[in-house]
């Protein structure tokens, strides 16, 4: 790897753009090859010259509202995801984490994109080959830098790599096995629009060799106007999934994965499973033994006949109507959060034919929606109330008696919680404290 990002960058400035978990590690990587180029670190915030990685390493570094024009076209740029250069500096070409490491190593990475549910089949993944003794890292959106990983890789070693829009926005290679589970509107804050969004995406396929595997949804490939044939061995039908006439693995087989949407994503781990000639009764195991990560439709728990289950992960209203198919019974709906202009009239619609004791809508989001239930004149089958946080509600939460309570915010959690993942940890903070008090 230390000569192919050599060749690389010959004798150029090397710009680290963009200083958070993936900067960081771009720069010990960097420091521990000694490439000898000169060594500068981009980012916007100006705090981070007060960094102790910064002032140990004695590191240049540019920053402020302008930084981004101080960096010239002989750079050689490693870019953060996230890092909007683009939108700014179009001009300038970049590399990255991401396309540095699937070009080296494209013949070991299993990609796995999506706007929902890459992370859960990333580890699920991840999952099937450890338990079939393999070597396996998961790197990328979900896990550490994949920078980090490079002195531990080697020929025999798996790579599962879950990829972001952001991550795939620079990448010049595909990795060979390449995974799109599913397309809907999201991050359009930053990417501007949909077709940008969905191309961001479709990179994973991108200069991918004849025997590579590729794998998208039927309903994605619809949403897109290339064709990316998939040859598929199996079948999904009667919430099944068939391989010729036999049944592998049915929905209900599935012990802690709740919705169908989760049977679809399944399916193309076990073409791949069977693509690259693994265990297929043990690969079928671990998928029906196979836990939900944090805030991901997470039971939090059950007691006496109370039930909380954690959806933070839920920022688009797909998620969330994904959500409430999966619980089947929802009582209590705690719905919105920070507005960022999503379309929300395809949740609306869906709304407006259920059934709930109640649904809290929180922040611009909540109000948005309650908005426009309001205004198609229908008959709402619930309580409602409006709120600007999550926080609000809590002491009504603590009181709800029994039944199933989703948190499935079909929204970002920035106007009230650093992320979603503490949006879900207060959620849960709220179950235990209800079991103290039982």
């Amino acid at each position: 790897m230390r000569d192919f990002i050599k060749e690389k960058a010959g004798n150029k400035r090397i710009v680290i753009l963009g200083f958070g978990m993936e900067g960081q590690s771009s720069l010990q990587y960097l420091q521990e090859i000694n490439l000898g180029n000169s060594i500068i670190i981009a980012d916007g915030n100006q705090k981070i010259i007060e960094s102790p990685i910064i002032k140990k390493a004695q590191i240049p570094v540019i920053s402020g509202d302008d930084y981004l024009e101080k960096i010239t076209k002989e750079d050689f740029i490693i870019k953060s995801p996230g890092v909007p250069l683009k939108k700014h500096r179009p001009d300038l070409k970049s590399f990255s984490q991401t396309s540095l490491f699937l070009e080296y190593y494209q013949e070991q990475i299993i990609g796995i994109t999506g706007t929902k549910g890459k992370s859960t089949s990333s580890t699920m993944m991840h999952r099937i080959l450890k338990d079939q003794n393999q070597k396996s890292f998961l790197v990328g959106n979900i896990g550490q830098p994949a920078f980090d990983l490079i002195p531990k890789i080697c020929d025999q070693t798996w790579i599962v790599y879950e990829l972001s829009a952001h991550q795939l926005q620079c990448v010049r290679q595909g990795p060979e096995m390449s995974i799109i589970l599913n397309l809907m509107p999201e991050h359009l804050d930053y990417f501007g629009n949909l077709e940008a969004y969905y191309n961001a995406k479709l990179n994973i396929f991108k200069n991918q060799k004849e025997h590579s595997y590729s794998f998208i949804l039927t309903k994605t490939q619809k949403k897109v106007e290339k064709e990316y044939p998939t040859k598929l061995r199996t079948a999904l039908k009667d919430s099944a999934l068939f391989l010729d006439k036999d049944v592998l693995l049915h929905q209900k087989d599935l012990k802690y994965l709740l919705g169908y949407h989760h049977l679809e994503n399944i399916q193309a781990l076990v073409e791949l499973v069977l693509f690259k000639k693994l265990d297929l009764i043990k690969a079928i195991e671990s998928i029906k033994n196979f836990r939900p990560l944090p805030h991901r439709q997470e039971l939090i728990g059950d007691k006496k006949g109370l039930r909380f289950i954690n959806d933070s992960i839920s920022t688009i209203p797909q998620s969330a109507i994904q959500a409430i198919k999966a619980i089947k019974n929802v009582d209590y709906l705690i719905l919105g959060g920070l507005d960022r202009g999503v379309d929300y009239s395809e949740l609306v619609d869906y709304l407006l034919d259920k059934s709930f004791e109640k649904i809290f809508f929180l922040g611009k989001a909540g109000q948005r929606v309650l908005k426009e239930l309001k205004e198609s004149q229908n008959k709402l089958n619930f309580e409602f109330s409006w709120h600007p946080k999550l926080q609000d509600i809590r002491n009504e939460l603590l009181q709800i008696p029994q039944g199933n309570v989703l948190l499935s915010p079909a929204a970002a959690s920035y106007d009230a919680f650093t992320n979603f993942e503490a949006r879900g940890d207060y959620f849960r903070d709220i179950f235990l404290e209800i079991c103290e008090n039982i």
